[in-house]
């Protein structure tokens, strides 16, 4: 049985940056996007990168305990 504590979660703002770039991964468009490109996606894709890497801290302190 896990605790209270034991799950990672993520944030509004993490799961809302997800679908984004999760949407552009698979070729689609939003509304922001331009032919020079998307700069919703150049603020989300780091806002769901620093995510990974802090899960993935998590994951490894987790594993040490």
């Amino acid at each position: 049985m896990t605790g209270m504590y034991d799950e990672w979660s993520a944030s509004v703002r993490v799961s809302l940056a997800a679908q984004t770039v999760a949407e552009h991964e698979n070729g689609g468009t939003c509304r922001q996007c331009t032919p020079d490109g998307c700069p919703q996606l150049e603020i989300d894709r780091p806002i769901l990168d620093a995510h990974r890497a802090e899960r993935a801290q998590w994951l490894a302190e987790r594993t040490r305990r």
